[in-house]
């Protein structure tokens, strides 16, 4: 009898509605302290209260026993590659530009750390509503960066004209004929072209023809780019937490579902804009994703 209670017990677990088993995660981390880290660990702990989290900054740690791996940055990302545990798993804050080159494994999901293409050209819009075309700028041996780039335009009323440097000597030249012919610099992950050496050169530029630049992420807002969207440790984690939830397929790509807006209003004003409303940019964002 009382194995029969506790086989009905399962069963009707199963079939309500709303009722999950709890699992046991593992969130592996670099092994250096950092605000981010104890951000989203804290917030991954409130978006799952019902889940077992342990979280280790070991360079070797155990895999065993684990529903699911998450893992934070790069380097975790390889050695979870390198590990022979089939568990689960999803790598976050990683670079499109830092992606391993071989296929992902069928258990492995990354969530892209760099802004949503399609997001940037939306928000490029709801700032700018006279925008018509994108600029676009790319380093040699960037097909993947451009094509996904390409397709979000076709999803936006945002046409896009792009140039190709060839080297950082031709910088100027390619961004001021790019500048003479669109209305908006999109800023892309190409570390090769948006890094601390060209960033100056760009953003002058690019004021100096009164057109502002989007992106690539928060750190560059407070040097002089316009606006961004980005994904807080608490809006990655809130992402992460979907994922677990809703269960979605391993050897993927994905970006954050939940984001946040970081504006320059100093730059706005500089420029004769309106000073963007972060939260309300934000929601009409998330309004925009979910119309079909």
């Amino acid at each position: 009898m009382r194995f029969l209670g506790s086989l009905l017990l399962l069963l009707w677990l199963a079939l309500v509605p709303g009722l999950s088993v709890a699992r046991e995660i593992l969130v592996v981390t670099p092994n250096t302290k950092s605000p981010l880290i104890t951000d989203f660990t804290t917030a991954l702990h409130a978006a799952l209260p019902q889940d077992t989290i342990q979280v280790s900054n070991s360079d070797e740690p155990a895999t065993t026993g684990f529903d699911a791996i998450i893992t934070l940055g790069s380097e975790r990302l390889k050695w979870r590659l390198a590990s022979r545990a089939q568990t689960p798993s999803i790598a976050t804050y990683v670079n499109r530009a830092a992606l391993p080159e071989a296929p992902l494994p069928s258990y492995q999901r990354i969530v892209l750390a760099n802004p949503k293409p399609e997001r940037q050209l939306r928000l490029a819009r709801l700032l700018l509503p006279r925008a018509r075309k994108a600029g676009l700028l790319y380093s040699e041996h960037q097909s993947g960066l451009r094509l996904e780039w390409e397709e979000a335009l076709a999803n936006t009323p945002l046409t896009g004209e792009s140039i190709t440097v060839t080297a950082s000597k031709n910088l100027i030249r390619a961004l001021q004929q790019l500048l003479g012919d669109t209305d908006v610099l999109m800023g892309t992950d190409d570390p090769a072209i948006y890094n601390a050496d060209n960033l100056k050169t760009i953003l002058l530029t690019s004021y100096s023809r009164s057109k502002v630049l989007i992106g690539p992420s928060a750190p560059f807002i407070e040097a002089g780019s316009l606006s961004t969207t980005y994904s807080s440790p608490q809006d990655m984690a809130r992402s992460v937490a979907r994922l677990l939830e809703i269960e979605a397929p391993g050897g993927g790509l994905s970006y954050p579902a939940y984001f946040s807006v970081l504006s320059n209003a100093q730059v706005a004003r500089s420029l004769g804009l309106p000073v963007p409303d972060d939260a309300k940019l934000g929601r009409e964002l998330a309004e925009l994703e979910q119309t079909p």
